[in-house]
């Protein structure tokens, strides 16, 4: 059975997620996916407040969706080397994730410690931060690295985790391509996309389109313009102002995840076996 709806996640853990967490997306139709939700954590998700009332709503609203696929923007594991440097080292994705976070670990900081330190016990000390098959690819940063720990850390924890094992009395309602499924089983299937990573394979400005400079500004369009253009993603006049006067980006990412997600769904979850590890994760882009 495939979706109905895609969605794209632009994902924070910040402490005023409701600012920066956006959602974007709509219903599957012939010519492609009509954007009809676009808003942030602050619009969307009942005037959640603060990081965990924001991830909590997040969790709550995608579990509403039905027959959806659901693309965000943080890194969904961790490093095989690292994993295997673990003293109970998983063997499958699952079992890291049933794991997650490390003993330990309360805290981003104390994840991106915990990463460092077994990383430099695994490669002799001559490294600190290691990468994932998938991440170079696409130009993505180590998921436990200084821009990508609080991220992973509160993505996977609070977020991946009570969708696909369930947690708090919660009901799992979600698999992850391509670890656990291949083709889509409702209600949900969870992938994880890099915006950045769309944007540079569609040949569009990957860098320089935050902020609120005219050039930043003009990035949002033109990218917003090549998007549309080369993916069959439709975005409504006033929803394109939206995006583009969003100087933060993060309405803009939203559609990219969204977009990603929609190609992904197009090709039918096929991934970069020359680049995947199945305990590792896959970005789709």
């Amino acid at each position: 059975m495939d979706p109905e709806r895609v969605y794209g996640v632009d994902f924070s853990g910040a402490q005023d997620a409701e600012r920066n967490v956006w959602i974007a997306g709509g219903p599957l139709k012939d010519d492609g996916v009509q954007i009809e939700t676009l808003g942030s954590g602050r619009e969307l998700l009942s005037d959640a407040s603060g990081r965990e009332a924001t991830h909590d709503a997040l969790v709550d609203w995608l579990r509403e969706r039905e027959s959806a696929a659901v693309g965000l923007d943080f890194s969904f594991g961790l490093p095989s080397t690292l994993l295997d440097a673990m003293e109970d080292s998983p063997g499958h994705w699952t079992v890291f994730l049933d794991a997650f976070p490390p003993a330990g670990c309360a805290d981003p900081g104390a994840f991106e410690e915990w990463g460092k330190e077994r990383t430099r016990r695994a490669t002799d000390g001559d490294r600190a931060f290691l990468k994932r098959e998938t991440d170079t690819p696409v130009g993505a940063s180590s998921p436990y690295g200084f821009i990508g720990s609080t991220i992973t850390f509160y993505g996977i924890r609070d977020v991946l985790a009570p969708l696909v094992r369930g947690s708090d009395g919660g009901e799992a309602v979600a698999t992850v391509a391509p670890m656990q499924t291949s083709t889509f089983e409702p209600p949900l299937t969870l992938l994880e996309t890099y915006p950045a990573g769309v944007l540079d394979d569609l040949g569009l400005q990957r860098r320089n389109y935050k902020g609120a400079s005219d050039a930043e500004r003009a990035a949002r369009r033109e990218n917003l313009e090549g998007l549309t253009s080369s993916v069959d993603v439709s975005v409504y006049d006033d929803d394109r102002t939206t995006i583009v006067d969003d100087t933060g980006g993060d309405a803009l990412d939203a559609v990219v995840a969204a977009a990603a997600t929609y190609r992904a769904v197009d090709g039918d979850f096929a991934h970069d076996e020359n680049h995947y590890d199945e305990r590792e994760g896959d970005i789709y882009v």
